[in-house]
């Protein structure tokens, strides 16, 4: 039986891929939430729901606590009697396997690390590795988050880094999204127009990167010619300092992670 503590957007983009992909059966699922409106939505889809997550850990086998870092002390509180021989997915930023098990005994904990395109079927989730949770029990978690997008194994000492990587990336590139298409409509081009053109490059350069065998820097330096119009692009990245702007946001992302789980 699979547990949903928290039907927000995360938490119902996962729900939605494992049962449009059969990895529970909707009556193997359950689904608690404060919030009735949420557990109507996700009622939808034929899974059980509740307003009591002890009732849901009580019946579940494997529980993903998608909630917020800042309710998880209060949320493990409340479940830590009932989660022995239970294993516990926590997908907040921060939140590390220790910072459970000193609240709670006698579970396994799986960190994961998604982000919010599994909401369209195209996340990326990182999940530590474990020596606590069988390699059965460890697949089955992989495979709920295969359900909705990718998976990668790391070490749960890089989960920081994973935060800046891909859990808040997304809006590092609808920012850049956002001010692309801002400048085009002030330049007369129509928004929608605007956007399916940043976006599908995006998407292009992404399958690019992912399938050609090339580094991000090979890339780039493809796309450009000696004197050209991408030169002049990315001739303003370097007089403003677009390397070591980025990566001080990566810092201060994974300096947060580190904070949230202190």
């Amino acid at each position: 039986m699979l547990g949903f503590i928290g039907a927000g957007r995360m938490g119902s983009a996962i729900l939605s891929g494992v049962v449009e992909q059969n990895v529970f059966p909707p009556d193997e699922i359950i689904v608690s939430d404060p919030q009735p409106e949420r557990l109507e939505d996700v009622g939808k889809l034929g899974v059980g729901v509740t307003s009591d997550n002890c009732s849901a850990v009580q019946q579940s086998d494997i529980i993903i606590l998608a909630i917020k870092p800042q309710m998880f002390e209060s949320v493990l509180s409340e479940i830590a009697p009932f989660c022995k021989g239970k294993c516990l997915v926590s997908i907040a930023a921060g939140i590390s396997t220790e910072y459970i098990l000193k609240r709670i005994s006698g579970a396994v904990v799986i960190r994961v690390m998604p982000n919010t395109p599994l909401q369209v079927g195209y996340g990326m989730t990182a999940v530590a590795s474990s020596k606590d949770a069988s390699s059965e029990l460890f697949e089955t978690v992989c495979n709920i988050f295969r359900a909705a997008g990718s998976v990668v194994v790391v070490p749960e000492n890089q989960m920081d880094e994973v935060v800046s990587l891909s859990g808040s990336s997304p809006a590092y590139f609808f920012r850049m999204a956002d001010v692309m298409s801002k400048w085009a409509a002030e330049r007369g081009m129509d928004v929608e127009t605007a956007v399916q053109l940043v976006s599908s490059t995006m998407l292009g350069a992404s399958e690019m990167l992912l399938k050609a065998g090339k580094t991000p820097e090979e890339l780039t330096q493809q796309v450009c010619s000696p004197g050209g119009t991408t030169i002049a692009a990315l001739s303003a990245f370097d007089d403003q300092g677009f390397d070591p702007l980025i990566q001080e946001a990566l810092n201060r992302c994974a300096d947060r992670s580190k904070e949230l789980g202190q």
